[in-house]
């Protein structure tokens, strides 16, 4: 591994503000990086600090961003060391009920008690884990298999880094459909299946919404859709056509303020909500007919 100086774009402001701006810097920037770290600095304000090999690297992915005027944000060089590295030891495993993501840093951290490990090493930024929504989205749907719901047909929808997939696919042993508008999420998906050891029950294709080949006319026993409430508000009526009758749908990546307005948009679609966790202030939501 490289230890070349890399230069760090570090931006600050707002959890919901540094959510979309992760996103942006994972599915829109002109410039990949080479490890992307969330922190929280406080009850409501976290940063971000996005490696790059170059300044004009850097430059590139900050001038590619939409950034409010309350966002701080600012490039410097750092001290030499493997960064990339080290920015993935940073990042502690994540237990959400029997599931655990880890980075290959953290293997000797899986205990026997352990059902489903799932490795995602930090270093692309469609998401590792970290964050309360996709942790919600896995403590949801790991407490609905213990009560018994075993659903047969089921979409990742928006799947970034396949983590949710990929814990289906685990937990079932079953074939799961995982969908993203970005071609390079889709690509980390597949390469994180095949580092888990589900590449054959994973079938990751582009689409943006559900405007594709591969969901035109499909049902679904459970929709993952950990997406945003903007785009999930949008997509509700599509979302309630492609859900089977006694179906569900997790919701997430919805702001505890924000989960009002989405199970309104659900309403109005048929799908009965209800909040089933809230963590660092957001709320994940399921979803029936």
């Amino acid at each position: 591994m490289s230890t070349t100086q890399p230069y760090a774009l570090f931006i600050r402001g707002t959890s919901a503000q540094i959510f979309e701006i992760s996103d942006q810097l994972g599915f829109e920037s002109p410039m990949e990086a080479l490890a992307l770290s969330i922190f929280e600095d406080g009850p409501n304000t976290m940063h971000i600090q996005a490696l790059y090999p170059s300044q004009a690297d850097a430059d590139m992915a900050q001038d590619g961003l939409i950034l409010p005027d309350t966002v701080e944000s600012f490039i410097t060089q750092l001290p030499d060391e493997d960064w990339v590295s080290k920015s993935q030891s940073g990042l502690p495993p994540v237990e959400a009920g029997r599931f655990f993501i880890h980075g290959d840093h953290d293997k000797d951290k899986i205990t026997d008690s352990v059902k489903f490990p799932i490795c995602i090493n930090a270093g692309m930024a469609f998401g590792t884990g970290h964050h309360g929504t996709t942790k919600g989205c896995l403590m949801i749907f790991d407490q609905m298999l213990q009560d018994g719901f075993t659903p047969k047909r089921i979409l990742d929808l928006g799947c970034g880094a396949g983590i949710l997939a990929i814990g289906a696919a685990m937990a079932l042993n079953q074939t799961i459909l995982a969908t993203d508008i970005d071609p390079d999420a889709v690509m980390v998906t597949q390469e994180n299946a095949t580092q888990n050891g589900v590449a054959r029950h994973i079938n990751a294709h582009i689409s943006a919404g559900f405007d594709s080949p591969q969901l035109a006319d499909k049902e679904f026993d459970l929709i993952f859709a950990n997406i945003l409430a903007g785009p999930l508000t949008f997509l509700a009526p599509d979302i309630a056509k492609a859900l089977a009758k006694g179906g569900k749908v997790i919701l997430s990546g919805i702001l505890d303020e924000q989960s009002p307005q989405v199970s309104q948009a659900f309403a109005k679609a048929g799908i009965h909500t209800h909040p089933a966790l809230s963590l660092a202030g957001w709320t994940s939501l399921i979803g029936e007919l």
